[in-house]
């Protein structure tokens, strides 16, 4: 009988993640090298240039690689899953000039697909308020098609905890019922912008709220609406 020591499926409460397929490992490898523990490889991996970099960036690394069907199997989650990156959990620092505020998230995939929306638009520092989600699980940082390597993320129980922190930041809430429209949007550094999973969860914030001019925002979801508010901010911190 083969032994896994203690490999097993993702816990919470355990100090190493896993990323499961090829794309997300090379993202891990690229990115936060320093955390990964090893790479795990089925023998159905097709041998192509992919994988040949893949193998090529571990030996250059020394992060060790195998070839092991039975422990992908154990540890995987989804069908068809070829590769699989295990990483210790790290923590990170935020960065002082610009933040992403994600208010009250508790769905992994909104997190990953939001996290994902934010490092394509130069947004890698991330804060989450009063959330408990987890952001090692598996299923994030796949639906951040591994983006999440490229960010710095730290936690705050609540906002004015965040901003004791950062009392020099231009705070700039988005919502439903915003007293500004989105393309009157202006930046200046220092600055944070606040997304809420909610979007009539601030509405009633004491503070200048930007929101998107649309006839049927109710049914804008979250991950286009918080795109939407990226690539904006994108284009006015261009011209700062």
């Amino acid at each position: 009988m083969r032994y896994y020591g203690n490999m097993k499926r993702y816990s919470q409460i355990d100090d190493t993640s896993y990323c499961l397929g090829m794309s997300l490992t090379m993202e891990a490898l690229k990115h936060q090298s320093r955390h990964m523990k090893e790479v795990i490889l089925s023998e159905k991996v097709i041998r192509n240039q992919e994988s040949a970099a893949l193998c090529s960036l571990c030996e250059k690394l020394h992060i060790p690689y195998r070839y092991d069907d039975l422990l992908i199997d154990k540890l995987s989650a989804k069908e068809n899953c070829y590769c699989i990156g295990v990483f210790h959990k790290y923590d990170t620092v935020l960065h002082e000039n610009e933040h992403l505020i994600l208010y009250h998230f508790s769905d992994l995939n909104d997190l990953g697909t939001v996290i994902r929306s934010a490092v394509s638009f130069d947004f890698k520092d991330i804060v989450l308020i009063g959330s408990e989600i987890d952001l090692f699980d598996p299923v994030c940082i796949r639906s951040s098609m591994g983006a999440f390597f490229q960010t710095s993320v730290k936690r705050y129980e609540d906002l004015s905890a965040y901003l004791q922190d950062y009392p020099d930041h231009h705070l700039i809430v988005f919502s439903a019922k915003g007293n500004k429209e989105l393309s009157e949007l202006q930046l200046k550094k220092p600055f944070s912008l606040l997304i809420s999973q909610d979007p009539h969860e601030l509405d009633a914030y004491d503070a200048d709220i930007y929101t998107i001019a649309h006839h049927h925002f109710d049914t804008v979801s979250l991950a286009i609406r918080s795109s939407i508010i990226l690539e904006y901010a994108y284009q006015s911190k261009r011209v700062l």
